[in-house]
């Protein structure tokens, strides 16, 4: 049988340096009923430029100008211009296995899955080389997890080894029928990720990392807090309210996630609260409010339950768990806009 057509979809954004390494990465795949949407999002160096080069030598490129609106948009123009039964997304500076496609149809199709997930691996830049480092880790786990819609979704939403992220996973076309990325804000894959599982009637989770993830100093994750920023806990909390009306029983799961959130921009402000007071106050609020139910919830993570007990000592308290735990809460939520735009 003849393999469906898979659409990879890259939005660009003044990336230059990193982008060759990400096309090519792309081009090599051993899965190779492929196309490739590069979606220039109004760059101003010489990505563009890059982009057309690459449309110009393999007919499986083909590449999109449009105005700088984000990377919502970007992807979401990448969709209304993909053919494939499949789409996946790659951010333009990171790059993936030459398997990755591969790994993540086989999975899918062996599983009768509308959802493939695979593993993924930070890569650290090292001084004055282009192709960076990476933190060596066993790549050799084989575990594959198949989830329905409902396991799926309470596992995503208590961080088991699921994160929110578009990167490093393969979709059925079809869920984006009725769905989007919100244009003009920030963390958009926690906006929609969640909506995304509940279509689908079956998630599978590969543990093989096959897809390389860049850590960017000038990323919004490594710079300093921006209040657009707060985005991340207004979709939180859309989601408490979507599953309060969808899923009531996923409820206290999605009270986890947006109090994992409201910590991991807290840990972002660090000692500049005087300057973002309000989003400061509104963050502690928010802590205050949902804190009894992630302590009595059994099925929250550890780190969440040992902060809500600590937050009833001070607003002080709060700060401290911050930094203490700053680490724990940041290295979730890979699910966002991570990107200097």
């Amino acid at each position: 049988m003849d393999r469906p057509l898979i659409s990879i979809i890259v939005p660009v954004y003044n990336v230059e340096r990193y982008l060759p390494r990400c096309v090519d990465s792309i081009l090599a795949q051993t899965y190779e009923n492929i196309e490739i949407i590069l979606v220039n999002d109004g760059s101003t160096d010489s990505s563009g430029e890059l982009c057309e080069d690459y449309a110009h030598r393999d007919s499986r490129v083909q590449t999109i100008h449009k105005a700088n609106e984000g990377l919502a948009d970007a992807r979401n123009q990448g969709i209304q211009a993909s053919a494939g039964m499949y789409c996946s997304f790659v951010d333009s500076d990171d790059y993936v296995a030459d398997d990755y496609i591969a790994y993540l149809y086989q999975m899918a199709r062996a599983n009768c899955a509308q959802i493939a997930v695979c593993g993924y691996q930070k890569v650290y830049p090292s001084k004055g080389y282009l192709f960076d480092r990476i933190f060596c880790e066993n790549n050799t786990n084989k575990t594959v997890r198949v989830y329905d819609s409902f396991h799926a979704l309470e596992a995503l939403l208590y961080q088991r080894g699921i994160i929110a992220s578009a990167w490093g996973r393969l979709f059925q076309r079809e869920l984006f029928s009725e769905l989007g990325f919100p244009k003009g804000r920030q963390h958009e894959d926690v906006a929609v990720m969640y909506r995304l599982f509940e279509h689908a009637r079956k998630i599978v989770i590969g543990d093989e990392k096959k897809y390389y993830y860049q850590q960017r100093p000038d990323s919004i994750v490594h710079s300093a807090f921006d209040e657009r920023r707060m985005d991340y806990i207004y979709f939180t909390q859309e989601c408490i309210t979507y599953m309060q009306n969808r899923h009531p029983e996923l409820v206290n799961a999605a009270v986890s996630r947006h109090f994992s959130a409201c910590f991991e921009l807290l840990a972002s402000i660090g000692n500049d609260k005087k300057a973002h007071g309000k989003a400061y106050e509104e963050l502690v609020q928010e802590i205050k409010k949902h804190r009894k139910t992630v302590l009595c919830d059994c099925s929250a993570r550890p780190v969440n339950r040992m902060a809500a007990l600590g937050t009833y000592l001070s607003a002080a308290a709060v700060q401290k768990l911050c930094c203490i735990h700053k680490d724990d809460w940041k290295q979730f939520p890979r699910c966002h806009e991570d990107r200097k735009r």
